[in-house]
């Protein structure tokens, strides 16, 4: 296996001047850099990540954190940043929190050991204490944490969305269906709003939560069943996940409504699920990519020492498909 002096050898040059070419470090003329370069690949050499590290303290690594990769959503966020990370030179490296406060601060911690330069945050943020010391560049992905900076999608914007359609639509006795409710997460906007409309429209609506099984595991039918037979007269539902729109499609088969003749349904995030079921899904699209793409452009200027704005929204948009 080759090793930096026989690179240094071959180029004709220092194993220091290897070494700066390598960490880009120091004034050097083209010539040198594709002298070693050239030596690199012809020998197959393959620098040292963490040999590399320690003269210039960087593993170019970025650490994230997700609520679960088992969520269609998170798993295309992940697929976003990784690539995100590729374009910019890091490498990406994921934990799965699992909804589970000591998890989360386990991940943390682990990330600040492996010498991350950053830390994007996407899980859930209540009773996160820790995130206060963390020390490491950090950038909240959808959720708040003082001091944090935070890139969310229009929560706001989408609850209207969802209720202005729906009630455009002839629907006048509606459901929606929340997350785990005590989790007070920035995305119960999107049931918050949804409710502020129908009262400022004078339709009559009910909200309900999941509870946290329902959230681990993406179950939802022992709520949406008792939601069936709760509301007979219903004929329009907002879910806040595409995940519980789909299995609200499943149970209206089961009860006999037909869709979207006398239930209208609309979900929330627009994962590619959503255009696969029957009928597909009516939906609020996040902008998986600008998320991304906003997160990393503020942990960049973060590491830079820059200065960047507390929170940044990113728009949502809505899809009409063919369950409303």
């Amino acid at each position: 296996m080759a090793t930096i002096k026989d690179v240094a050898s071959k180029a004709g040059v220092s194993v220091t001047t290897v070494s700066r070419v390598m960490n880009n470090r120091g004034p050097l003329s083209e010539a040198t850099k594709k002298a070693v370069h050239d030596a690199m690949h012809e020998l197959g050499y393959l620098p040292n990540d963490v040999a590399r590290a320690l003269g210039n303290s960087s593993l170019s690594i970025m650490g994230l954190i997700v609520p679960t990769i088992k969520h269609p959503f998170f798993g295309e966020m992940v697929h976003e940043f990784e690539n995100d990370c590729y374009q910019r030179g890091y490498k990406l490296m994921v934990f799965a929190a699992d909804y589970d406060y000591e998890k989360k601060k386990h991940c943390v911690e682990l990330l600040r050991r492996n010498m991350v330069d950053g830390i994007i945050y996407a899980s859930h943020s209540m009773d996160s204490d820790f995130l206060g010391d963390i020390h490491v560049p950090t950038v909240m992905v959808d959720n708040m944490f003082p001091g944090l900076p935070t890139i969310m999608s229009d929560n706001v914007q989408g609850g209207y969305l969802a209720a202005r359609h729906l009630i455009a639509r002839g629907c006048r006795n509606m459901i929606a269906i929340s997350g785990q409710e005590d989790l007070h997460l920035e995305a119960d906007q999107r049931t918050e709003y949804f409710a502020k409309e129908c009262e400022r429209q004078g339709v009559s609506y009910k909200l309900y939560s999941a509870d946290e099984e329902m959230l681990r595991e993406m179950e939802y039918s022992s709520l949406i069943s008792r939601i069936f037979n709760e509301n007979p007269d219903m004929d329009g539902i907002f879910a806040s996940s595409d995940i519980i729109a789909a299995q609200c499609i499943q149970a209206a088969a089961v009860f006999g409504y037909r869709i979207p003749e006398n239930l209208k349904i609309v979900g929330y995030d627009d994962i590619c699920l959503s255009r696969l079921i029957y009928p597909p899904l009516t939906t609020v699209r996040q902008n998986i990519k600008d998320l991304v793409k906003t997160a990393m452009a503020t942990m960049i200027a973060l590491i830079e020492g820059k200065e960047v704005p507390a929170t940044q929204i990113i728009p949502v948009t809505f899809v009409e498909r063919r369950t409303t």
